[in-house]
């Protein structure tokens, strides 16, 4: 369950929750005035994210997917680093 925090917390207990989310890899929901405003995450976390987006952003993404799906089942699999690094150099 993702911890919720107001942003007066996080103003006065940054490095805190900082410290937290990256030991636990666990999301911390900010709140301003009672409702979410943002999310504290992990920088892996959000490297995936980006990653993530960028594969879906191509028109093939699904069948991208399903060849990747295959190849996995297969034993053939790429380490998130190893992949980005690719990417960068495209």
């Amino acid at each position: 369950m993702d911890k919720i925090i107001p942003i007066s917390d996080l103003q006065t207990q940054a490095k805190k929750y900082v410290d937290q989310v990256k030991e636990t890899d666990q999301p911390v929901v900010i709140t301003q005035r009672g409702r979410a405003a943002a999310v504290l995450i992990s920088v892996e976390t959000y490297d995936g994210l980006v990653a993530t987006r960028d594969e879906m952003s191509y028109p093939d993404w699904e069948a991208r997917l399903r060849r990747a799906q295959r190849e996995s089942k297969q034993g053939k699999r790429v380490s998130l680093d190893d992949y980005v690094a690719r990417r960068a150099k495209r």
